[in-house]
């Protein structure tokens, strides 16, 4: 409120009323007379100066008296201005913090409008000043725009209306409403609108178009291996009319691994996306595939996909040269290929010795080097001519590089490698008598070394990895050798053969130059390993165990499984709320690890912290170890998933998983906007409407109005107990000194 000037002032007597002013005058007179009168007796009388004193209190009294009895008023009129009211209410509902076609969220930018705003309407100084006031969505008064839009509800004509009522008594240039134009009330738009006198001016969003994007699991070409790039197919899906730039996004939990922009033209599209990522380490991953970039998306929930990906290390290359075809041949061959840590490259001999070779490629130290491991089967000493086997050993001088001797008739026997360059690295001697060959079946015995070997371990636990052993199949037979070479270690021995008094030595190990390892494998008949339980209709997990584990070692390589024995995910990570979440949980066994008679126990707790009853996974036929649990979450928000796996009462793993759910949420459920709704607004009550990037341009359209009203200020003087103070001084002294003086 602002008090321009003084317009008047002037002292009134309100007693003294004009018609008989003229009896205010004589009574004045005659009073005064009779006043004097009085005293100049008592003067006479007494001849006494202190007369005219009394007379002159007494006269200061009764002229008191009759100021109050005239009432003396001062009056004064002030012209006073008051400047008119800009009303700006911003939308400050949920639907507000969806992000528009710029990326930033529809209330940043209305927060930013209502600062250009105010700061236009301070610019402009054409006309009489306008005082600004904020409102909310809902119609409350505001200091200041909120941080955050929280509401759940828009209500445009309640707002409107609110704002309107608030100020009646002020003047008011218009009313700015700053929305995305959702009311979700119900109303089907606002033609009809006229319930303010006011014009209201709206600053809205684009329509946006029915846009909506998706995506689904990614297309993964070859194994993923550590430090290997790694191409993933994205399959990206875009509905509706309106070309569109996307943001496809490759994550690990919140860790971004890949990104690309990609322009998706007009119309309804798919497409695949290729990002290329680089692991870093070896393990079971769950990864994220996801899609942004459009504003005001019909569904949200089909942007992002869950997948697991298996990354495996840098495979171990292995050259594996076998002169002859055989069932040992045949049987390691399938193993190491289906092995996916091994790189294989085999070289078999397909013909008879005694035939043309046909052009075989030779060992050459280039060839060598692409190599971690050397297994040579059964074969003469001639197959591999003296430069190849010289090009090994020193290619064994390499760091981590090892050599692999099976075990065969001609390997061992007086054509095979005792004579050769070969000879000399390998950590056996060869048999000196003619006899090279065992044709006696056999149950491999392990030595003290050998049981507290990595290679054989199929247990942790040394008794059940003992029994296994023990009780494997029997062998047809083997290579017979010397004796180990000193600082060899022997790992497993025939314990029915007998050389030079000491058990046939089956497996043999030494240290190479360069650090790897030299293995010589008397046995040549290790298939039966595998064939044995494929019979009984078991898995040869031995068989396979035992490879693997030794090619392993033999390259340096850690042998124990790091995959988890639980894992649990969901096929998405958003979901809607009623609608079924399917959880998948998986039992990874790992060789030598039986986890069917396990149980299993999956938890949910929802967003309140409660724990959703009445779950359990259900195991199908297919496979045992893959299992479902399936809920239909009714509450919004974030889910932790936690499973377990017990055996006896004691837990062997456990794994954990989220998910969200989007409940049926009015300010969310449509991510539209309706600037239709704002225009049939402005256009009802001669507003203006503009998009949000004009909103500065409203202010030439605000009507610059000011009220101004004249107001009479009264003080009213004959009021004041000063006067009546002052009366009774006057009177009571006279009386009291007169007394005093003996002048009555």
């Amino acid at each position: 409120m602002k008090m321009d000037a003084i317009l008047f002032a002037a002292l009134r007597l309100e007693g003294v009323r004009s018609p008989w002013g003229w009896l205010w005058a004589v009574g004045l007179v005659a009073g005064a007379g009779m006043l004097y009168y009085t005293y100049r007796g008592i003067f006479l009388r007494s001849e006494h100066r202190l007369a005219w004193w009394l007379m002159g209190l007494r006269a200061v009294g009764l002229l008191l008296l009759v100021l109050m009895l005239a009432k003396p008023t001062w009056t004064r009129e002030h012209e006073e201005v008051q400047p008119g009211r800009v009303a700006i209410i911003i939308d400050t509902s949920r639907s507000m913090t969806l992000p528009d076609p710029t990326g930033a969220t529809r209330y940043a930018r209305a927060t930013a409008a209502v600062e250009q705003i105010k700061k236009a309407l301070a610019a402009d100084t054409k006309g009489p000043a306008l005082k600004v006031e904020l409102f909310d969505v809902t119609g409350a008064p505001l200091q200041e725009v909120p941080k955050e839009a929280t509401g759940d509800v828009t209500d445009l004509t309640r707002a409107l209306k609110r704002v309107a009522a608030r100020l009646r008594s002020r003047p008011v240039a218009g009313i700015v409403l700053i929305s995305d134009g959702v009311d979700n009330t119900g109303r089907p738009g606002f033609a009809d609108w006229d319930d303010a006198n006011l014009p209201i001016h709206t600053v809205g969003f684009p329509r946006s178009a029915d846009l909506d994007l998706s995506v689904r699991e990614p297309q993964i070409s070859g194994p993923a291996r550590v430090h290997n790039d790694l191409p993933l197919d994205i399959p990206v899906a875009k509905v509706g009319q309106p070309p569109a730039e996307v943001t496809v996004t490759l994550r690990r939990g919140k860790e971004v691994l890949a990104t690309k922009v990609v322009n998706l033209p007009a119309g309804n599209v798919e497409q695949l996306v290729r990002l290329t990522y680089k692991p870093d380490q070896p393990g079971t991953f769950e990864l994220t595939a996801e899609v942004t970039g459009l504003a005001g998306e019909k569904d949200l929930t089909n942007n992002a996909v869950n997948f697991p990906l298996v990354v495996v290390a840098d495979p171990i290359r292995v050259l594996y040269v076998e002169g002859f075809l055989r069932f040992e041949s045949k049987f390691l061959k399938e193993r190491l290929g289906d092995d996916p840590d091994v790189g294989l490259v085999s070289m078999l001999r397909r013909v008879s010795p005694e035939l043309a070779e046909g052009g075989r490629a030779k060992l050459t130290e280039d060839e060598l080097k692409k190599f971690d491991v050397i297994v040579l089967g059964d074969m003469e000493g001639s197959y591999l001519d003296r430069t190849e086997q010289q090009q090994i050993v020193r290619w064994l001088d390499g760091k981590n590089r090892s050599l692999l001797l099976m075990g065969g008739y001609n390997s061992f026997g007086p054509r095979g490698f005792r004579d050769t360059p070969l000879a000399s690295a390998l950590p056996v001697v060869f048999a000196t008598g003619a006899e090279s060959q065992s044709e006696v079946p056999f149950q491999l015995r392990l030595t003290d070394k050998g049981q507290a070997h990595p290679i054989f371990t199929v247990s942790a636990d040394r008794v059940i990895n003992a029994k296994l052993w023990h009780e494997t199949p029997q062998l047809d037979g083997m290579s017979l050798v010397q004796r180990a070479k000193p600082g060899a270690d022997v790992l497993a021995v025939n314990p029915k053969v007998r050389v030079d008094g000491q058990p046939a030595v089956a497996m043999a190990a030494q240290r190479a130059g360069g650090g790897g390892q030299v293995m010589v494998l008397t046995l040549d008949t290790t298939w039966v390993w595998s064939r044995a339980p494929r019979i009984l209709g078991q898995a040869d997990n031995l068989y396979g165990r035992f490879w693997s584990q030794t090619v392993r070692w033999l390259a340096g390589r850690p042998l124990e499984d790091k995959r988890p024995l639980l894992s649990v995910r969901t096929e998405k990570p958003i979901f809607e709320a009623g609608k079924k979440v399917a959880l998948k949980v998986v039992r990874n066994p790992r060789p030598g690890t039986d986890l069917t008679a396990t149980e299993m126990k999956v938890e949910v707790i929802d967003p309140k912290g409660k724990l959703v009853p009445g779950l359990a996974a259900r195991f199908g036929s297919a496979d045992p170890n893959v299992g479902t649990v399936e809920l239909y979450p009714t509450e919004a928000g974030r889910y932790e998933v936690a499973a377990s796996l017990t055996s006896g009462g004691k837990m062997l793993a456990n794994g954990s998983a989220e998910f969200r759910v989007r409940g049926i949420d009015l300010e969310l459920s449509d991510t539209s906007t309706r600037p239709k709704n704002l225009q049939e607004l402005s256009s009802e009550t001669l507003g203006t409407y503009v998009d949000i990037d004009e909103a500065e341009a409203l202010v030439s359209k605000i009507n610059r109005i000011e009220k101004r009203q004249v107001r009479t200020l009264r003080s009213e003087l004959w009021d004041s107990p000063l006067l009546f103070v002052g009366f009774l001084l006057a009177v009571a002294g006279e009386w009291f000194l007169r007394r005093m003086n003996h002048l009555v």
